[in-house]
């Protein structure tokens, strides 16, 4: 595969296409399309791509238009517009519109051409380093956060887990800019959990009838959540997915919701369905039952998310290995497939989460003073001999 920086350049006239691709193939690899459908078609196709070039005057769609379309579908790809139409009005429309990186007049020079395309890829290499970094840095804080009060809340975030699992599968399907932003809001959606009594958390998780005072709790919790989150900064857009997790699609339900179908973030509607899901499946409903209450209330879910979910259930795969392991077969990596108790009743791990250096801890503690119900039931549990392991002591 080429490492050179990867363009796509746009024009009606074939001609410039061509000389294009003479003057400046040896330094990038160089993508032709004769207008603005085609365009998209190329960068949906063969994308990504780390810059677009587009002439501003072609016939169907012009470069304002086309590069709006592009910015909508590749936010991180640099646009340049390379034009040799003399309207200021237009060149400013598709400058604001398209939020072009650099507005060239024809004629233009290859040389020229080379140094502001050279420079749009060093801008594309700055916006992606910066969006990997906030992705990694963002996820890594709410991993150790989320980590850290699974340990005071394992059934809680056993529940996130789980929820977060399904959110990523439903992301992957409905095809979502930027999944890390739901994943890490179905990580974060528990939190407000942490203020409700224990009782009622645990009578919420198993799907038993719940008081109206105890109802209300569990509606505050996204306006709890939000408050405990909004200190973080760069976390609004998942913050925006939280705030909206209980809206119904079709804008019935919450007092003073103003958000109606698609207006509701994309985030928000798939966490709808996720926690949903976990609570259909805490009743005992199988994936069959749930794809059925799911179109039963047809009206507060995203229709394209019902089908997601019914694609996500329906995929199948591979069987997992499950089975029972002992305390000195426990291995990081390994998933919980059910709730891991102490002798006295307490829950050490709820079913879902994943084991770590930190539950490790936690079990062993239990089993050197009260002890563990064993044996612990599991999945993965044969992990490769090279990767790095942490083995509990007998």
């Amino acid at each position: 595969m080429s490492t050179k920086p990867r363009i796509l350049c746009v024009d009606d006239e074939e001609n410039i296409l061509n000389a294009i691709q003479r003057s400046l193939r040896k330094r990038y690899d160089i993508v032709t399309a004769g207008g603005g459908k085609e365009g998209l078609e190329a960068m949906a196709e063969q994308g990504p791509f780390d810059v677009v070039v587009s002439d501003m005057k072609m016939p169907e769609m012009n470069g304002a238009t086309f590069l709006r379309h592009a910015r909508q579908k590749h936010p991180d790809t640099v646009r340049m517009l390379l034009t040799g139409f003399a309207d200021l009005d237009t060149v400013v429309t598709a400058v604001n519109e398209g939020y072009i990186y650099r507005f060239l007049a024809k004629p233009c020079s290859a040389a020229v051409l080379a140094d502001a395309i050279d420079g749009a890829v060093r801008q594309h290499q700055l916006l992606t380093s910066e969006r990997v970094l906030l992705e990694q840095t963002l996820k890594g804080s709410i991993r150790a956060l989320t980590e850290i009060l699974a340990l005071a809340n394992p059934a809680a975030f056993g529940r996130g887990t789980r929820i977060s699992q399904l959110a990523i599968l439903l992301a992957k399907v409905m095809k979502v800019d930027d999944p890390w932003q739901v994943e890490v809001a179905a990580m974060l959606s528990q939190i407000g959990c942490i203020t409700l009594p224990q009782e009622t958390a645990m009578r919420w998780y198993s799907g038993s009838e719940l008081s109206e005072i105890e109802e209300d709790m569990i509606l505050r919790m996204p306006e709890i959540t939000n408050n405990v989150l909004k200190p973080i900064p760069r976390l609004e857009p998942v913050l925006d997915i939280l705030t909206n997790q209980m809206l119904n699609f079709d804008g019935s339900g919450k007092a003073g919701n103003k958000l109606v179908g698609e207006e509701i973030p994309m985030g928000a509607r798939i966490l709808k369905v996720c926690i949903c899901c976990e609570e259909l499946i805490a009743k005992g409903a199988t994936p069959g039952n749930v794809l059925d209450a799911l179109r039963a209330q047809k009206s507060w879910f995203d229709p394209d998310i019902i089908d997601a979910y019914e694609n996500v259930a329906s995929s199948g795969g591979a069987e997992e290995t499950i089975r029972g392991v002992t305390l000195q077969e426990l291995r990081t990596g390994m998933v919980f497939t059910e709730d891991v108790k102490s002798r006295n009743g307490l829950l050490l791990v709820a079913s879902g989460q994943e084991c770590n250096v930190s539950l490790l801890e936690r079990i062993q503690n239990y089993a050197d003073t009260t002890g563990l119900v064993l044996p612990m039931w599991v999945k993965n549990p044969d992990l490769p001999e090279e990767e790095d392991e942490v083995v509990l002591d007998s």
